[in-house]
């Protein structure tokens, strides 16, 4: 087709333009977002008696991603915000930019930038699903965490109901037995990624959605984890990241990316030392026929690994199934983390005796051509990309 027939998209099509319906502190904060012609409504719910504060810095959060993944030059919006969050800005999308240069970085215009005054709060909060990541933070720093909040709608679908009850009720048990307050929120912010960008939600969006989440919390907290998913050698663009997580914060709300100096395999042997860890551990995000812990995904498995490095599996509660072969054979390292798990554990493994079956099971996972040829490659130019990164922030 020719150059000239293909009409250019219309100044309307590269703005997104935003527009917070709560302003007072409630139970519920929604937003509408308008691009190319179509609104879409974002809400956040709190389903117990912590209220929320829609602000600019949870909208921006919530539309920095989509607007970059469908061309957006312009986001426009009003009101006050965080002039440490609006600087930060810039580095956010150079980051997500040199993960993808297909990402556009639209300017963001309509806001007021603000010292925002860091008032006298001692809460401190941490997102908690159940998952290894989040129960080694909180164990680590539960003499300073006094708050553990659970969003539904990240992880289990928001029209899940079965399952979220069952996770919930977990949660709310380790928030008794540790002393900590149990916040539970509801959003659908994962369905207007899909819907508007198309985002991963693992290796972009859920790092913003913890961002936004967290700003709503504002008036309440001093600071907010977000636990690592993964560890600092493991280069790979995702959601929730070290060179991340902390560049969402204002004046008086810091972000704090936290684990990123230990590998799972530490993290696994670290909570193995507690029962309630043990008793309540889920990092299934299949759970067919809404199980707790399938024990058969690969993430399922690949835990059950580090439990048993840890001498721990038997202890473990939560999986009811002992490590299957045969399942394990059949897995598909289609993702390059799936890699360095598998290699980790290897590692760990033939330090003693007795393994030798499941080691041979795992190398010949690292002999498919789906990791050997793609993902190799895509590490060592992710990592480059990464170095560069820090050379930047040096050398400004």
């Amino acid at each position: 087709m020719n150059k000239k027939m293909i009409p250019e998209k219309s100044k309307t099509d590269q703005q997104m333009i935003i527009s917070l319906k709560s302003t007072e502190e409630s139970q519920i904060v929604e937003s509408e977002y308008i691009f190319a012609g179509k609104k879409h409504n974002v809400f956040f719910r709190s389903l117990g008696d912590t209220k929320l504060s829609g602000n600019p810095e949870s909208c921006i959060a919530t539309a920095i991603l989509p607007a970059m993944k469908t061309g957006c030059k312009e986001i426009i919006t009003t009101g006050e915000v965080s002039q440490r969050f609006l600087t930060s800005l810039a580095t956010i999308q150079y980051i997500y930019k040199s993960w993808n240069q297909a990402l556009t970085e639209p300017t963001i215009t309509g806001l007021k930038p603000i010292q925002k005054s860091r008032y006298n709060k001692n809460r401190v909060g941490l997102f908690f699903s159940g998952g290894v990541d989040s129960f080694y933070s909180l164990l680590k720093h539960q003499d300073e965490i006094t708050d553990i909040i659970f969003v539904h709608g990240f992880d289990i679908k928001l029209e899940n109901k079965i399952m979220r009850e069952k996770v919930f009720r977990r949660i709310k048990k380790v928030g008794e037995q540790l002393d900590k307050n149990v916040i539970e929120i509801e959003t659908n912010i994962q369905h207007f990624f899909k819907t508007v960008g198309g985002l991963n939600w693992g290796e972009y969006g859920h790092g913003a959605a913890l961002a936004a989440t967290g700003h709503l919390l504002s008036p309440l907290f001093c600071r907010i984890y977000i636990a690592s998913s993964h560890e600092r050698g493991e280069v790979i663009p995702w959601g929730s990241h070290y060179v991340l997580d902390h560049l969402w914060s204002s004046e008086d709300l810091e972000f704090v990316h936290d684990g990123f100096g230990y590998s799972r395999i530490k993290k696994v042997a670290f909570i193995s030392n507690y029962k309630i860890a043990l008793e309540n551990l889920r990092v299934c995000w299949k759970n067919p026929d809404n199980s707790y812990n399938c024990g058969e995904c690969e993430k399922c498995l690949r835990t059950m690994i580090n439990l048993k490095i840890s001498n721990a599996l038997e202890k473990c509660t939560t999986f009811d199934k002992e490590i299957n072969y045969k399942q394990i054979s059949k897995l598909i390292i289609n993702k390059e983390f799936y890699g360095y798990f598998i290699k980790s554990n290897i590692i760990e493994l033939e330090k003693t005796e007795g393994n030798d079956e499941l080691i041979k099971v795992l190398k010949k996972l690292l002999s498919q051509p789906t990791w050997t040829k793609k993902f190799k490659k895509r590490w060592t130019r992710r990592k480059n990309r990464l170095i560069n990164i820090f050379k930047s922030w040096f050398l400004n």
